[in-house]
């Protein structure tokens, strides 16, 4: 848990302070591997999340694939249950409002998703710090891990370059990605790491 404290200090606020071009750019950059990826692209309806913090911006990419008509869910707080829960927003302006931790997150008329309806579903997951194997390490609050306990759908990690380290802390509640995309890169994560440049 130290170790996972100590990246997040350092993480954190070295993302919350970047420069909103480079956010734009490598949001774009990101974007453009995505649409390369058959796992999420042959989908009718992926899981994903609205950018905050510094994270990359790929709400471009998302109303995208909106207009194609895909469905794409986001995480919402249940107050009632005390949990999250994901939920389908077709504007990302107007069906959207603050949330829990200030994010901002589908408003409580926004159909929820049943859980047996995202378990193959493809997911894009945010995150604090990723490594090459598929570790992932959140904010701490468990959100992404409990929803994606039951998933077995592909899991995409959406990071900077910088954010890839050598080995991420894991605990056995941790979920592993299948993939990590960055500005510069498209890492499918198996044992014998391969880095697909452009693909």
């Amino acid at each position: 848990m130290k170790e996972k404290d100590k990246i997040r200090r350092l993480f954190v606020p070295q993302r919350m302070s970047l420069e909103k071009e480079f956010v734009k750019r490598a949001g774009e950059d990101i974007s453009s591997r995505l649409m390369k990826i058959a796992e999420l692209m042959d989908s009718d309806i992926f899981a994903a999340f609205a950018p905050a913090g510094g994270e990359p911006d790929i709400t471009g990419f998302l109303r995208k694939q909106i207009s194609k008509g895909k469905e794409v869910c986001f995480p919402r707080f249940r107050r009632a249950a005390n949990r999250y829960e994901m939920a389908v927003a077709a504007d990302l302006a107007k069906d959207f409002a603050r949330g829990k931790f200030g994010i901002m997150e589908p408003v409580p008329e926004k159909q929820a998703v049943p859980a047996n309806v995202l378990k193959e579903t493809p997911w894009l997951v945010p995150g604090i710090a990723f490594d090459r194997k598929g570790g992932r390490l959140g904010h701490g609050k468990g959100i992404f891990d409990r929803l994606l306990s039951d998933a077995s759908g592909f899991k995409i990690g959406i990071c900077y370059e910088w954010q890839i380290i050598d080995t991420v802390p894991s605990d056995a509640v941790d979920v592993m990605m299948d993939m990590v995309v960055t500005e510069s890169g498209t890492y499918r994560c198996t044992r014998k790491t391969e880095r697909r440049d452009g693909r």
